[in-house]
């Protein structure tokens, strides 16, 4: 009888005092496992280069080989997707020779900005003499047309580190 009241009061001290001990550890262990499923793409994406320029000479070539599919993992992992569609759409309107011609131009000019050993700008400045009529791939497989403006005009290549790889991501042309 002593042995059923001392194992049903540990019984009851475990269950008081234990379960919340194991909930926590089982808490922290799924909120780990989510974590661990979040950040899989990110260690895992070895595209890149070990500088900004290096990542950028590697998009280029990949554009001049028409692979859009390589071109487009040259992107932060968030992007790539959303890049692999519009660069062909690009291909799709034989439109790809002339964007990596002016990507290069773009590159030939750039000036860096900013530097913080996480995240790269490049400022470049480009002329449009006159006003030019362009159609862009949309999403869906369309066009749309568009008027550009004469003039001078400023915009960025924005690279970012990969934490996790350290390797250099295209966030933006």
């Amino acid at each position: 009888m002593l042995f059923l009241v001392l194992l049903a009061g540990g019984v009851l001290w475990f269950v008081l005092n234990g379960m919340p001990y194991i909930n926590s550890l089982r808490a922290k262990w799924e909120y780990q496992r989510l974590v661990d499923k979040m950040e899989r793409p990110y260690r895992e994406d070895t595209y890149g280069g070990k500088t900004p320029e290096e990542t950028y000479d590697m998009f280029l070539v990949a554009l001049r080989n028409e692979d859009t599919t390589l071109a487009s993992k040259y992107f932060v992992v968030d992007e790539q997707a959303s890049w692999k569609i519009t660069l062909e759409q690009y291909e799709n309107q034989n439109l790809l020779d002339e964007l990596t011609a002016e990507l290069q131009a773009n590159q030939n000019s750039w000036v860096l900005s900013k530097n913080n050993n996480e995240t790269a700008v490049y400022t470049y400045t480009y002329t449009r003499n006159k006003p030019s009529e362009t159609e862009l791939p949309i999403t869906g497989g369309g066009t749309q047309k568009l008027t550009l403006p004469a003039g001078t005009f400023k915009a960025n290549t924005i690279f970012e580190l990969n934490k996790y790889t350290k390797i250099w991501k295209i966030i933006d042309l």
